[in-house]
């Protein structure tokens, strides 16, 4: 039987199905781009969750051509050993607290202004919104790439071995953990106690060998690393809340071709909108889990915590001293501070 047009035209579309999947599917089992992206957090903390899936949909969205390795829970060092690689290409993405970043980029740290937030919801629009925007323009300027989708990372509580905090007073002489941030250290000496930077992979330890009495963490970080098992107390202070940012290395970003980039950025963001969402969840229902673990918990007021810092000047002194303008959006959903 001869080749009639309607054949032709039918071997001509199979033909181009075939074509189609071969550009579509990377040839091999190599990825033509590899990246490592690394955090210190757990596995099953949301972030990483949704963060593991984003990575399985992106590897299935591009065909092959992009093979994301996830390091969590500071397997390729601290949070300052992990800026660095992230810096020299070592490492391509990386998932770091708002707090530790601002030891580099000043604007990141206004995140965590103590007592700024009124909620969960109020800390999102701004790291999500004006401030996120400010900040990710700021660490362009140093070669690194943000991400708009801002990981909800939690409100952090005050967590000790000691007493419950009620009062500002009942901070004082307190030996806290810290975290490599700039605003921590200056928040705590505020209220009189002993602030001790220390990084998240040794704070069991630190708690342990009793080098510090108390920490400052979100309710899911202490039942992730199994801090319940060091302290007695949690007061829920909410005194400053944490996102994870997720940043690429500027260069790695631009090898990339756009297409890869663009799938990149939607998914990396779903997983930040889904994470956020299971993290929200998480701290309302960590509580009674905590409560069986042998966590004993109370809720001060907070406005005279507050007003601690507020008259200590620090308020001002942080909007002059990291970043006047990363201020004025902070401003824009937090409200007036100073």
């Amino acid at each position: 039987m001869g080749l009639t047009r309607k054949r032709l035209l039918a071997a001509g579309a199979a033909t181009g199905a075939f074509a189609s999947i071969g550009i579509l599917r990377w040839p091999g089992d190599a990825a033509q781009f590899t990246f490592k992206l690394a955090n210190d957090q757990t596995p099953t903390h949301p972030m990483n969750v949704q963060t593991a899936a984003a990575v399985k949909r992106i590897r299935e969205a591009s065909g092959g051509r992009i093979e994301i390795q996830l390091f969590p829970n500071s397997a390729l060092g601290g949070d300052p050993d992990m800026l660095a690689q992230l810096r020299s290409d070592a490492i391509q993405l990386l998932q770091t607290g708002n707090n530790i970043l601002g030891s580099l980029i000043p604007s990141a740290a206004l995140l965590s202004i103590p007592f700024a937030f009124d909620s969960f919801k109020q800390f999102q629009s701004s790291a999500n919104g004006p401030l996120g925007a400010y900040i990710r323009g700021a660490a362009q300027k140093i070669g690194l790439r943000g991400f708009e989708g801002a990981f909800y990372g939690g409100f952090f509580e005050v967590e000790n071995r000691l007493r419950p905090i009620n009062a500002p007073a009942d901070l004082k002489g307190l030996k806290i953990r810290v975290p490599p941030g700039p605003i921590d250290v200056e928040a705590f000496k505020a209220f009189g106690a002993t602030p001790t930077v220390i990084t998240l992979a040794e704070v069991y330890t630190s708690l342990q060998t009793r080098l510090v009495d108390g920490i400052e963490v979100p309710l899911p970080t202490v039942r992730n690393f199994k801090f319940y098992e060091q302290v007695k107390y949690c007061s829920l202070t909410n005194h400053m809340g944490l996102a994870y940012l997720l940043l690429a290395n500027a260069e790695a970003w631009q090898r990339l071709p756009k297409n890869l980039q663009d799938i990149l950025d939607r998914e990396f963001n779903a997983a930040a909108a889904d994470a956020t969402k299971a993290m929200a969840e998480q701290e309302v229902s960590l509580t009674s889990a905590l409560v069986a673990d042998g966590i004993v918990f109370n809720r001060p007021a907070l406005e005279p915590f507050r007003q601690v810092i507020r008259s200590s000047g620090l308020y001002g002194r942080w909007r002059d001293q990291f970043d006047s303008k990363g201020w004025d959006a902070l401003e824009k959903t937090a409200g007036k501070l100073t």
